[in-house]
């Protein structure tokens, strides 16, 4: 009786084979020459090699003076699905292998990441606190990669009522209107950390979930109202110059908002630019008035 009892409890034979091939593989350093390929041609010496996952290598190589950062996955890596293995990089020699450089923009590294936590935590695998989460590597992905992940949905939640109407300005960028007649900017996560200055961060509403859990743990959008909204609209338009390029936002009215309403941040801004010789000034324009977005 113990003994079925017992089975029923574990797992198939097979998922236990599977974890047993992913604690023996998981985050083990090993030296270059037990490696089951060699990339020296295509990416110079390998300097050091970690295997993150089965069939998932971290390599770093070239010499001391420039080297490289890549993900190379063979062809059974087990985590790697065939979509993620689409992006990586083949080279003819090796046509079993994709290389992904974790230090170029669409090499699909996020990809990577992901599937690779992800097959951890579903092999019940011990996982560093310190990383990244699941959560966190999708949103991070969505933004570069929104055909795999799918795009930042819309919120419909704000902390001034829901959403109504929606313009997107960028994938994770909406001008909302809600059910009580606001107009509000919402940035997603990670857009709002890394595009938009802290200051402007601690201005933000947020819904009270993220309040109470605390918007790092939540990664949860934060809402600008109209009036306020001016300030980070500017710094993602300069970031993201295809939101200028789309003439969803009047520039000129929008650069006489933040004179108005925020003239020491436009001083500060402006002879910023002016010490490097940038460029981009926050100039008036009388004509243009104050309504820098219109649905």
């Amino acid at each position: 009786m113990t003994e079925n009892l017992l089975r029923r409890r574990d797992p198939s034979d097979e998922v236990v084979s599977e974890l047993k091939v992913a604690q023996k593989y998981s985050l083990k350093n090993i030296s270059s020459d037990a490696l089951p390929f060699n990339l020296t041609a295509e990416l110079g010496a390998v300097q050091h090699v970690e295997i993150i996952s089965p069939g998932v290598y971290f390599l770093i190589a070239g010499d001391n003076l420039e080297h490289t950062e890549v993900y190379v996955v063979m062809e059974d890596a087990p985590a790697i699905s065939k979509e993620a293995r689409s992006y990586g990089e083949e080279f003819s020699d090796n046509p079993g292998l994709r290389v992904y450089p974790l230090h170029q923009k669409g090499s699909g590294k996020h990809i990577i990441d992901f599937e690779v936590r992800r097959y951890q935590m579903k092999c019940h695998l011990p996982v560093d606190e310190s990383e990244d989460t699941l959560l966190s590597l999708a949103l991070h992905g969505m933004e570069e990669y929104p055909d795999y992940f799918g795009a930042f949905p819309v919120p419909f939640h704000t902390p001034r009522g829901c959403t109504v109407r929606h313009k997107a300005l960028l994938n994770g960028v909406f001008w909302l209107e809600t059910d009580r007649c606001e107009e509000m900017l919402a940035v997603c996560f990670p857009i709002w950390e890394g595009d938009i200055t802290i200051p402007e961060q601690n201005l933000a509403e947020r819904l009270a979930y993220d309040w109470l859990q605390g918007i790092d743990n939540t990664l949860g959008y934060l809402f600008f109202p109209k009036h306020s909204s001016c300030i980070p609209l500017y710094e993602l338009c300069k970031l993201h110059p295809q939101i200028e390029k789309s003439g969803a936002v009047d520039m000129a009215a929008l650069m006489n908002a933040i004179l108005r309403s925020y003239p020491e941040y436009a001083a500060a801004h402006n002879e910023e630019e002016a010490i490097y010789e940038r460029g981009r000034l926050i100039r008036e324009t009388p004509d243009a008035g104050t309504e820098f977005f219109a649905f």
